[in-house]
């Protein structure tokens, strides 16, 4: 599953996000032909809807876990060795437990999984009490004292005590390293993507398929207007489902294979997310080109470079 990752020490310095968005080459070289030529949409129209194994346009500009992954432990070991000149044995933060989508398309139209829905209603498979838990002790784990916390934002003069704090502290000099300057990383992909998301759900053919679904729900005895409403019910918010969610979660599945939601909202955004790749291609490639540093750099720092 994608996992969220835990950053340590508030700073003034630009920090990348699990969501890093960054743009990335497909391949290099290749031209814009070579993008619309390459996998993405949905296959197996004739199978149950699995939105999980769906490619958007827009992910092939986005860091994959892997790439992720690397520029956190890139980041996470600079700031240890930084940390440790000014005398602070600094360990490295840990990815916070894995709960959630699988991938970027994974849930991003609602639930698809009927066995995951018959146990968990609209929660991800798994012991939410146990994450939650493992959360709060991680994030605990990861508070820094004053002077720690002063060394890695930089934002406190340690002059006075003999130490003269790199811009931005530890947390800056790392960043540098990895990404060349505190210049923040490009977020157009996933600005792009979000305003996508938002558009095909405005679109006159997803509103038509909402209504649908809508006037299913209803006549199963549930009163929702969009399909993102139900899970957003207030009366879910426990950590562990009930029957009445389970119940719900289930009728919201036949209604959502019935009306195919999940296609029909793909196959807008899709399209508005192709549109608008091409319109900013060129500051596409721009990004690209910082992330693919920024990756090289990322490898030469956790020594898995060639």
């Amino acid at each position: 599953m994608l996992r969220t990752i835990l950053a340590r020490g508030a700073a003034a310095w630009p920090r990348p996000v699990l969501a890093l968005a960054v743009a990335l080459p497909l391949l290099a070289g290749c031209g814009q032909d070579e993008r619309e030529s390459a996998p993405a949409g949905r296959t197996g129209a004739a199978a149950p809807a699995n939105p999980a194994t769906w490619v958007l346009p827009l992910q092939a500009y986005l860091p994959d876990p892997e790439q992720e992954d690397l520029l956190f432990d890139a980041l996470e070991q600079a700031k240890s060795v930084c940390m440790k000149r000014f005398g602070f044995d600094y360990r490295p933060a840990e990815p916070l437990p894995d709960m959630g989508p699988d991938t970027l398309t994974d849930l991003r139209y609602g639930i698809h999984d009927r066995n995951v829905a018959a146990t968990y209603g609209y929660k991800p498979a798994g012991d939410m009490t146990a994450y939650q838990e493992e959360t709060r002790r991680l994030l605990e784990a990861s508070e820094l004292g004053p002077e720690e916390e002063a060394a890695m934002t930089g934002q406190r003069d340690g002059s006075a005590t003999g130490r003269s704090f790199p811009e931005g502290g530890c947390g800056g000099e790392a960043y540098r390293r990895v990404h060349g300057s505190l210049d923040p990383a490009s977020t157009l992909a996933m600005d792009l993507s979000n305003e996508a998301y938002a558009k095909a759900q405005r679109s006159e053919r997803v509103r038509s398929v909402f209504r649908s679904w809508s006037a299913c729900m209803a006549d199963s005895g549930y009163t929702y207007d969009e399909p993102m409403d139900a899970p957003n019910d207030p009366r879910f918010a426990a950590s562990t489902a009930d029957p009445e969610e389970v119940a719900t979660a289930l009728a919201d599945l036949a209604c959502r294979e019935k009306s195919k939601v999940a296609e029909v909202w793909f196959d807008e955004e899709a399209g508005l997310q192709r549109r608008l790749a091409e319109r900013h291609i060129q500051e596409l490639k721009k990004a690209g080109q910082a992330l693919e540093a920024a990756l090289k750099a990322a490898a030469r720092t956790t020594g898995s470079g060639s």
